[in-house]
């Protein structure tokens, strides 16, 4: 079996300040300069196992297992590889998820999607949901952890994604059921109804590659973030008009996060829809940007 080795060069000294200017070095090439310090901090605490005052208490220094561990972590950054998938998980709504290249690494955006989604949907509920793109299963894991009682459904075009998935609900102890669908072209679950439906589609067109990372469009799934440049709203337009034909039950929530350019052209979806929506809104996120569109089905 092949173990990964650390390749130097390696810092001057084993002491904090030593460590801490080697390893920021390292990962120059790999990581902006405004992410720099903080995903350093990150780092180091991880491959310790201590907090920096920890280690400034205990005069704490570097032994070459913890170096060596270092160096494996900023090589792999330095060729812009997500933080999250180098260690292969991440934190989302209080849970521990599996990440990999076959999904989309969960933005603290979306969990505010699932806090909005929660609130909408108060304590007790016993109902259906579906979440429309399921990717890593954060959105779908958390509603069921959240609501231990009710039916949580997730789709996804990526047969490779709900293998992650599912293994996100096995070890967060949910029972989520998983189907690979191309909402484009069929009805997810048949004639099944939900009281919700939620979704973070992909929404960027592609003529905005330039803007990204080369950690989000080199190594995130293109399938999970992009969409044509001439129909930016295509996932809208569809998950919308699947509800209005049975798939979300009237009075039900739909929820969808939205690129900020577009959180308004959603919203107007819905509202110029020949089937009659209530309670639309666009909710900021938490840095103050239009980033989620909430509505219910009209009654009958």
């Amino acid at each position: 079996m092949r173990v990964d080795r650390g390749k130097g060069p390696w810092p001057k000294s084993n002491d904090e300040a030593s460590v801490k200017l080697w390893f920021m070095s390292r990962i120059e090439s790999g990581v902006e300069g405004a992410e720099r310090e903080s995903l350093t901090r990150f780092c180091l605490n991880h491959a310790s196992g201590k907090t920096k005052g920890e280690r400034l208490m205990d005069n704490y220094k570097y032994p070459e297992s913890v170096l060596e561990d270092l160096s494996i972590i900023a090589d792999k950054l330095s060729d812009h590889n997500p933080i999250q998938y180098i260690l292969g998980s991440t934190n989302f709504d209080e849970l521990e998820f599996k990440v990999d290249h076959r999904v989309l690494i969960p933005r603290p955006e979306t969990e505010e999607l699932v806090m909005h989604v929660a609130s909408e949907l108060k304590n007790g509920f016993d109902g259906s949901v579906l979440d429309i793109g399921t990717g890593s299963g954060c959105i779908a894991v958390s509603l069921k952890h959240r609501f231990n009682g009710a039916q949580v459904y997730g789709v996804d075009v990526s047969k490779d994604a709900l293998e992650v998935a599912a293994v996100n609900a096995i070890e967060n102890n949910c029972k989520v059921s998983f189907i690979c669908c191309d909402v484009l072209e069929s009805r997810p679950y048949g004639d099944k109804v939900f009281d919700a439906v939620v979704s973070n589609p992909p929404y960027i067109p592609y003529k905005e590659v330039g803007s990204l990372s080369q950690r989000v469009h080199r190594k995130e799934p293109a399938v999970a973030l992009f969409v044509e440049n001439s129909d930016p709203l295509i996932f809208y337009k569809r998950i919308i008009e699947l509800c209005k034909h049975g798939m979300l039950r009237p009075g039900g929530v739909l929820a969808m996060e939205c690129h900020t350019d577009f959180a308004s052209s959603v919203e107007r979806l819905l509202l110029d829809s020949e089937h009659p929506w209530v309670r639309v809104s666009v909710v900021n996120d938490l840095q103050g940007l239009p980033r989620h569109v909430i509505a219910r089905l009209e009654l009958s």
